[in-house]
């Protein structure tokens, strides 16, 4: 692969090409002028999105499309016996991962990475902000949509590719960057990397790798060792770090702080709250300082950040209720988005959880139970499998006794479809109620919105 370039490729198939990764591959593909056609499963907007571009897309398996194709591209979800990849292979057309494409994409692309456990959406669109506000039009590739923009994916600056550098199977090993962000390191993936001395293994690989500067959260414990191991900068509230979060201040809706970096001092507004979001957008500042974009206008562009959907996205305000949509489905994310939460002039803060992944539910229940007890009153529903086969004993259940045993106030709910009225029973004006999850409880929102209206 090493030999080829993205240009030896015109027709491009790609399967699994309704998730938020896949598609922006598509996208941009389509805007550089290749061939791009893709295949899902599952219906949905970003299928509908992807044939307004002029992307070719179908349902299920067409083995018989796979005639005159240069190139199959799979997402990590779809097996190796789907019947397109039979067809593809069996006539010599190669059969690549995700991460290949996205290799081949960077060595291509001169591009600024965004790593970490957590995060690392929301990093790569508070670039994407910063960047265009100091006056560029990156390209980018967002594992989410970004509100403003209303994509994920956008072909601008060749010279300018930001994306998250994702350590998941070993993505972000395969890119070519000249610029890398790490926000933090938890023991997350290990069915892949199996320890985490491993996986801090491959930070360290990736940031070695790097061909410009690496800029590591100092306030991180793992994320602090990789920057000891390998001489990065550093950026947090942390006294020492290079670039410096001070006087950080919360409000509902925001947290500004001023940023004491090398040379120069910045007072930073963002409009998502959270010591995590100031974080965050220290980092991202600190990153395009080091790689010697202007940093006072990328700072001044960020009050202006439209945000992620599901990052902290409000989806109603109605009787002075609020309910906001969020994917923090791991304990650490959770607990950054409820104590931003706390931190604002709420009457009740609701958490209402529905666990994704029977596997993570049983291995972690204890630290959801301490992460949800931070929110005053809470729902759990049963776990969204993701595809996952049920595991005895496992429930969301388990999750609620967790809450439970750390003090919370808590009701286990397992059908969604049941929430609402569970809700409306004590909502009332002032309250924030706090939708979380990676699974279908987004489809919430909506129905909620639409009881509470009556209801006021």
């Amino acid at each position: 692969m090493a030999e080829r370039a993205l240009a030896d490729y015109h027709r491009i198939h790609l399967i699994g090409v309704g998730g938020a990764g896949m598609s922006g591959l598509a996208k941009l593909l389509a805007q550089l002028g290749h061939d791009v056609t893709g295949s899902d499963l599952k219906p949905g907007r970003v299928l509908d999105a992807l044939g307004d571009l002029g992307i070719d897309t179908w349902l299920g398996h067409r083995p018989d499309r796979m005639q005159g194709v240069d190139l199959v591209v799979r997402s990590s979800a779809v097996p190796s016996g789907d019947a397109e990849v039979v067809a593809a292979t069996a006539t010599g057309i190669p059969v690549w991962e995700r991460p290949e494409l996205l290799a081949l994409f960077t060595a291509s692309f001169p591009a600024i990475g965004f790593s970490g456990t957590h995060g690392k959406t929301t990093s790569t669109a508070l670039a994407v902000a910063a960047l265009t506000a100091a006056g560029h039009d990156p390209t980018f590739l967002v594992g989410g949509q970004l509100v403003d923009a209303n994509t994920g994916a956008h072909l601008g600056e060749h010279e300018l590719f930001v994306l998250e550098a994702d350590e998941a199977f070993g993505t972000f090993r395969r890119l070519t960057l000249r610029g890398l962000m790490v926000t933090n390191i938890e023991a997350d993936h290990l069915d892949y990397y199996e320890t985490i001395e491993n996986l801090e293994a491959a930070f360290a690989e990736v940031a070695d790798r790097t061909q410009g500067p690496v800029i590591i959260c100092a306030d991180d414990p793992a994320a602090a060792r990789l920057a000891a191991r390998t001489g990065a900068s550093t950026y947090g509230t942390t006294e020492g770090a290079r670039w410096r979060i001070v006087a950080p201040r919360h409000g509902n809706w925001e947290v500004a702080f001023r940023l004491e970096g090398p040379d120069a001092a910045y007072e930073v507004t963002v409009p998502r709250p959270g010591l995590h979001i100031a974080r965050n957008a220290a980092g991202v500042l600190a990153t395009l300082g080091e790689l010697g974009y202007d940093v006072g206008a990328a700072a001044a562009g960020l009050e202006s950040f439209g945000g992620v959907r599901r990052r902290y996205e409000v989806r109603a305000r109605i009787g002075g209720v609020t309910v906001v949509d969020d994917y923090a489905h791991h304990p650490t994310e959770i607990e950054a988005t409820l104590d931003a939460a706390s931190l604002g002039s709420w009457r009740t803060v609701w958490a209402v959880f529905q666990p994704h992944r029977y596997s993570r539910t049983a291995e972690l229940a204890d630290e959801f139970g301490s992460s949800l007890a931070r929110a005053d009153r809470i729902i759990v529903t049963d776990v969204y499998s993701a595809g996952e086969a049920p595991e005895p004993g496992v429930s969301g259940n388990l999750v609620a006794r967790a809450v439970e045993a750390a003090g919370g106030t808590v009701e286990y709910v397992p059908l969604l479809r049941d929430v609402p009225d569970r809700l409306l029973a004590g909502v009332t004006a002032g309250d924030l109620v706090m939708l979380l999850g990676a699974g279908d409880i987004t489809g919430l929102a909506e129905p909620f919105a639409e009881r509470l209206g009556k209801a006021t």
